[in-house]
């Protein structure tokens, strides 16, 4: 029973690794408003996946927790890092 909650605290942290990057992919790289404003959304909803994940795992005292709880700091800082903007190239 144990090293199935490890296992799923694992790859809920793979899943919302790979999920949360492409998510600030989604907002921060190609200048579209609905690219961001979906973006926007799933991240939130990774978000609160991982912290319900963090929960559960609290709640069995999982050894996954720490590096769970970790990946949801770094996430909000890179969503919320400053980066300039992208150049719009003009084409004409």
């Amino acid at each position: 029973m144990s090293m199935l909650v490890e296992l799923t605290v694992l790859i809920a942290t793979l899943v919302g690794l790979l999920l949360g990057i492409c998510c600030i992919y989604w907002v921060k790289a190609p200048p579209s408003a609905r690219h961001a404003w979906w973006g926007r959304r799933v991240f939130v909803a990774t978000l609160l996946s991982l912290g319900g994940t963090a929960l559960f795992a609290a709640i069995v005292h999982a050894d996954g927790l720490a590096p769970l709880g970790l990946l949801s700091g770094l996430l909000t800082v890179a969503m919320l890092w400053e980066s300039p903007a992208p150049a719009l190239r003009d084409d004409t």
